[in-house]
C-alpha cells in the first residue's frame, strides 16, 4: 500500500496555483479595475492603482506558500 507524500515545494505550488486561480476567478475591486484589467501599484487607492497590486500581491503569495509548504511538511514528520 503505497503512502502518499508531499515536500514543501508540491504542497506550495498547489497552494499557490489554488490562490491564484481563486483571485483572478473573483477579480476583487482592490486588485482589478471595474474592466477586469490589472489596477497599476501606487500609493493612492482610487480606480487605476492600488496598494494591493497584482505585480505586488502574487510574488507575495508565492513566498507564503512556501513557508505555509514548510511548516506543513514540519507538521507531517
Amino acid at each position: 500500500m503505497a503512502v502518499f507524500t508531499a515536500n514543501r515545494w508540491q504542497i506550495a505550488l498547489v497552494l499557490y496555483v489554488v490562490v491564484m486561480m481563486v483571485i483572478l476567478l473573483v477579480k476583487p475591486a482592490m486588485m482589478f479595475t471595474v474592466e477586469n484589467a490589472p489596477k497599476q501599484w501606487g500609493a493612492e487607492t482610487n480606480e487605476t492603482t492600488s496598494v494591493f497590486s497584482p505585480m505586488i500581491v502574487f510574488p507575495v503569495l508565492a513566498i507564503i506558500s512556501y513557508y505555509v509548504g514548510v511548516w506543513l511538511e514540519l507538521m507531517m514528520d
